[in-house]
């Protein structure tokens, strides 16, 4: 039988056409699959732990699992947080709940080991829910560093506020405006009329870029009260001194030598009885030129004039070193003391 040349055609056609339909969705097959393919190990190779749940089953990748060191792969919620110590296991079953419920996203630490971990839990489509992790256990140290550092500024504030409310005068602090941002105890215990009566020092200072005024009042006392509490002020000073187990030494505000601890005495060969003539800070390094304690310098008037500028002028604590003949290296720390006094606290360091 001789078959139509048109039906031919048409035969031919539609073969060709369905093998072009059938090469193309193969193609676009083997495009999807690898796409699809690509894209479970990018989300396999994430530096991050994820997590996909769907209809009570879940999908963990590699990182997670590395992350946890899971022998098995987990096929449930329920089966993933039993890795989980019970605390963070009840954290995340309460908080699971309201996500399933509700759609209401968690954020919490969890701990698998001596790990930390930032997870985040939120709602996806159709009910889903997505869950991922992040390794925290590289900041721990700096968290703790942290807390530790909180901790001790915590304990120094406490301290200050309790020093600030025994201090026996009443104290305010102002702000640049003028408003009293702090006002301690004393300034409660005292009525106006006593208030009034004190003798009031201001003092600025600056925090932060930010001026403050700090403002004490000290009581009116007749000329022989004051010359009584300075003489007790001065031997609390020198019985202190005297049980202190390191080199140190005070000056008042005119350079007079008010207290010196023993061991001060005998690293720079101070007798007891030159201590007790009450010596000014030139006569101290007189003393230790005598001695020969101190490398020789051109001009030793000078160098002394240079000492006597950097006493005066003291505002903050200064470090500096003396290097002796002997070979000795002293570190000494020059420290502003109340009402203009100056103490010298050494140390040697060896030679």
């Amino acid at each position: 039988m001789k078959l139509d040349p048109v039906f031919l055609i048409i035969l031919c056609a539609l073969i060709i056409g369905g093998g072009c339909v059938w090469l193309i969705l193969f193609i676009r097959q083997r495009f999807l699959r690898r796409q699809h393919h690509l894209q479970l190990q990018l989300l396999h190779n994430i530096p991050v732990g994820l997590c996909y749940e769907f209809k009570g089953k879940i999908l963990l990748n590699k990182t997670w699992r590395l992350m946890w060191d899971l022998p098995k792969r987990p096929r449930t919620i329920k089966e993933l947080i039993k890795h989980l110590p019970s605390q963070d296991r009840k954290f995340f079953v309460q908080n699971y709940d309201i996500l399933v419920k509700k759609e209401i996203p968690f954020d919490g630490i969890l701990h698998h080991g001596h790990q930390s971990f930032h997870l985040r839990a939120r709602p996806f489509e159709n009910g889903a829910r997505v869950f991922w992790i992040n390794d925290l256990s590289r900041y721990q140290e700096k968290f703790d560093q942290l807390n530790q550092n909180y901790d001790q500024l915590y304990q120094q504030k406490q301290l200050l506020e309790n020093a600030w409310e025994s201090f026996p005068f009443p104290t305010f602090i102002r702000s640049a405006q003028g408003k009293v941002i702090f006002a301690n105890q004393a300034v409660a215990k005292n009525d106006s009329n006593d208030l009034n009566q004190c003798h009031w020092q201001t003092r600025p200072f600056q925090s932060n870029d930010t001026t403050y005024t700090l403002t004490y009042g000290q009581e009116m006392r007749t000329e022989e009260e004051v010359q009584s509490l300075v003489r007790e002020i001065t031997t609390a000073h020198r019985r202190l001194c005297q049980e202190l187990p390191c080199a140190v030494c005070l000056f008042n505000a005119n350079g007079q030598l008010v207290a010196c601890s023993p061991e001060f005495a005998r690293l720079w060969q101070l007798d007891e009885s030159w201590l007790n003539t009450e010596p000014d800070y030139e006569n101290f390094w007189d003393s230790l030129q005598e001695k020969g304690l101190l490398s020789r310098v051109m001009d030793f008037s000078q160098y002394k004039k240079q000492q006597r500028e950097q006493f005066a002028q003291l505002s903050k604590t200064e470090e500096i070193f003396l290097y002796l003949p002997s070979g000795q290296i002293i570190r000494r720390l020059m420290i502003p003391f109340a009402q203009g006094g100056v103490i010298l606290l050494d140390e040697e360091k060896g030679g």
